[in-house]
């Protein structure tokens, strides 16, 4: 499955001049979309809800039952520390096989300057509608309350992230807590529709620039 990892560093080369899958998508990128999830009282069983239900709406609205999603696992590595394949990620993907998945390691993505940042990283390759996407962004929006399910056993102590790419729209989706999530495409025309219909969720402090953005874009 080496040849997955090379896939995703050509689609990241020719669609996003050689990015890296990191924290915070938006500011890493040339335009995009970045959306707050927060709505009533956090740590309520309703705010839960309404994060996860947002979620879902932008990302069914970017990705098609059938559109050709890469699914991006990243963890830090800590000492021998691996992705194992039975993590509750893996379990949302159905029909899911331990020779579909490609692992590799990604160096300095966020630099400590000591040469310690080490991640691992597992990608799979499916169409949208093998991902149980809705558990999944249950368990991001849980992990600083250490609810379950988690996308791990460490809580807020954990570092795994999941990035979704959009091979055939050429988006990719970064949900990074209960707080928000952003949204980047190589072309700004396949977010119009979703910028136009979902824009009052938009983050406020970055309202001005994306309105700005795509109105004259």
């Amino acid at each position: 499955m080496g040849s997955l990892k090379q896939k995703t560093a050509e689609f990241l080369q020719t669609h996003f001049d050689g990015l890296r899958l990191r924290a915070p998508l938006y500011l890493n990128s040339r335009q995009g979309l970045r959306y707050n999830l927060q709505h009533g009282v956090p740590g309520t069983e309703m705010y839960f809800e309404e994060v996860v239900n947002r979620a879902t709406q932008l990302f069914e609205a970017t990705f098609m039952r059938d559109d050709r999603t890469l699914f991006y696992l990243m963890d830090y590595r800590l000492k021998r520390r691996k992705i194992r394949f039975s993590n509750y990620c893996f379990k949302q993907i159905d029909g899911l096989l331990k020779e579909n998945v490609a692992y590799s390691l990604v160096k300095g993505l966020y630099d400590d300057g000591y040469g310690l940042d080490i991640r691992n990283i597992a990608q799979v390759e499916v169409s949208r509608h093998r991902i149980d996407h809705r558990k999944i962004f249950a368990a991001i929006a849980n992990k600083d309350f250490s609810r379950l399910p988690g996308l791990d056993h460490y809580g807020f102590l954990g570092s795994k992230e999941v990035f979704l790419i959009n091979l055939d729209n050429n988006i990719i989706f970064h949900m990074y807590d209960d707080r928000g999530l952003d949204i980047i495409s190589a072309e700004i025309d396949s977010l119009r529709s979703v910028y136009k219909e979902y824009n009052h969720w938009i983050l406020n402090c970055n309202k001005d620039e994306i309105d700005a953005k795509f109105e004259n874009g």
